[in-house]
């Protein structure tokens, strides 16, 4: 009888379990009028096929994109990122979705598209929001500054958009919740040189900061130090950032990526950034007034990708180097290095990426041999060097690259026919580089892995090798800019092509 009672129990509990999650299957059911403004919203697009699951009469909390909360159905994210969905306006029903939590819009094609001044307040409950390369212009709405609970905002790749004014102020001084801001390609200028105070202020759990092309100027202010938090500082390509790289950059101790590219920083490099056991990526090339003086790494280091060309960097390197076990990329100017670069370099044993350059002071005569031991390498770029006395043969050892560069090298001789031996290729460009008179090479079709091929302004001569139509993979294909090609070569065997330069000659 006690058995009895017991399975009569347990039978109760899991009838009850049922009923509960039918109520609860029932419960999630979509709100109506949620449904109804996601169906305008779709109608806004442009041939919004790709959309299919989003049918009137059925559950939107089940169509592409969409979540609702499991108690009141009503949309808390709608993420429609890369999608390529295309429209001529922002459709108000989008701010009807007044419980949304995340929206992230990124990678559609709303070009022309000006952000509305109003509807972004009624979103009061948003904590991600992702506009990024949408082709979205005008001014960043003053209402964004109403979302408090902000924690990711990203407006990158939009060009055309910027702030007004004393606009960045104002947004970022209700975002003190604000994790991430993606800004690059933002036009931030109008907020002149105290962005980086405006920051300090307002922003303190910041921990991801990217802000490459917006025109920021001045110097980083101390108090950016107030910033602990901070995992990644991406402040490339802003020409007008100046100073010192401040040398509390080295006490972030979760900083895991700095990118200081092509800005006009000037002094010593903090030595100290090299040593941060959390950092993987660091950036500073470009900065043609920089000193850097390579440390002594520890062992351990976490370095994964390290960029130094172009600054005044001093090429006394020690043997500690080798003690960059993890480091994937390496970039740097060879002009003057000290003779123990190569044997360094080679007991790199994770280095699959290396990007050398010469000198423009002139052509630099290397002695590169050493590169070709380096048999890991799947990116190989060589810019600036002087290779006419001595063919670089040694590439066709490089039986791994997928990508080889070579630009602006001085070669007078065929390009070297070992490229043609390298199987994994899925890129080759050869640009600015001296080949007067010679031919396209008719080993270029046993490259059929090729998806870009680019052959631009070396003085190739004579026809077009009718092997290029081996290369069924083609997406890209520039061989502008040899003004000796004698004939047009119709391309029937890429249908593939994307991109399509060939020489013209009328």
């Amino acid at each position: 009888m006690a058995c009895t009672m017991q399975h009569l129990h347990i039978l109760l509990v899991i009838l009850l379990i049922c009923s509960y999650s039918i109520d609860i299957t029932e419960a999630v059911a979509c709100h109506p009028d949620q449904a109804s403004s996601l169906m305008q919203l779709k109608r806004s697009f442009v041939a919004a096929n790709r959309l299919s699951s989003w049918r009137a009469g059925t559950d939107c909390c089940h169509w592409e994109g969409v979540t609702c909360d499991m108690v009141s159905g009503r949309v808390i994210s709608l993420d429609l990122s890369e999608l390529n969905l295309m429209s001529y306006r922002l459709d108000p029903a989008l701010f009807d979705l007044t419980s949304l939590r995340n929206l992230n819009l990124a990678s559609n094609d709303f070009t022309g598209v000006r952000l509305p001044e109003s509807g972004f307040e009624r979103l009061i409950d948003l904590l991600h929001l992702n506009f990024s390369r949408s082709g979205v212009f005008g001014q960043i709405p003053l209402e964004i500054a109403r979302l408090k609970k902000l924690v990711t905002l990203d407006f990158s790749r939009n060009s055309r958009l910027y702030f007004l004014e004393s606009s960045f102020q104002t947004i970022l001084s209700n975002l003190s919740n604000l994790r991430e801001l993606h800004l690059d390609w933002v036009d931030i200028r109008s907020g002149g040189s105290n962005w980086s105070v405006v920051l300090a202020q307002n922003v303190p759990k910041l921990e991801i900061l990217s802000l490459s092309q917006c025109g920021i100027s001045g110097s980083i202010h101390s108090s950016f130090s107030r910033l602990r938090s901070l995992k990644m500082i991406n402040l490339g390509d802003n020409w007008g950032l100046t100073g010192k790289v401040p040398e509390f950059f080295a006490e972030l101790s979760s900083l895991s990526i700095l990118d200081l590219s092509v800005n006009h920083f000037e002094g010593q490099f903090p030595t100290k950034i090299f040593q941060l056991k959390s950092l993987r990526t660091l950036d500073v090339s470009d900065n043609p007034s920089l000193s850097v003086n390579l440390p002594d790494f520890p062992d351990g280091n976490s370095l994964e990708t390290l960029n130094l060309a172009w600054t005044n960097l001093s090429y006394h390197m020690t043997s500690s180097f080798v003690n960059l076990k993890s480091l994937k990329s390496l970039c740097i100017n060879t002009a003057g290095t000290s003779k123990e670069l190569p044997s360094l370099i080679g007991e790199l044993p994770s280095l699959t990426e290396l990007q050398l350059f010469g000198s423009y002071l002139g052509w630099e005569k290397p002695v590169l041999s050493w590169v070709g031991n380096l048999m890991q390498l799947t990116d190989l770029t060589l810019f600036l060097y002087d290779f006419s006395q001595s063919a670089p043969s040694w590439i066709g050892n490089l039986t791994n690259l997928a990508h080889l560069k070579m630009w602006d090298c001085n070669m007078s001789m065929p390009i070297p026919n070992q490229i043609g031996n390298l199987a994994k290729l899925t890129s080759l460009e050869i640009a600015g580089s001296d080949f007067f008179g010679q031919q396209i090479p008719l080993w270029i079709g046993n490259l059929t892995k090729l998806t870009r091929l680019e052959i631009f302004d070396c003085g190739c001569s004579g026809s077009i090798p009718s092997t290029i139509g081996n290369l069924t993979r083609l997406e890209e294909l520039d061989i502008t800019y040899n003004m000796e090609l004698n004939d047009k070569y119709i391309l029937t065997r890429h249908k593939k092509c994307d991109e399509l330069r060939l020489q013209s000659r009328t």
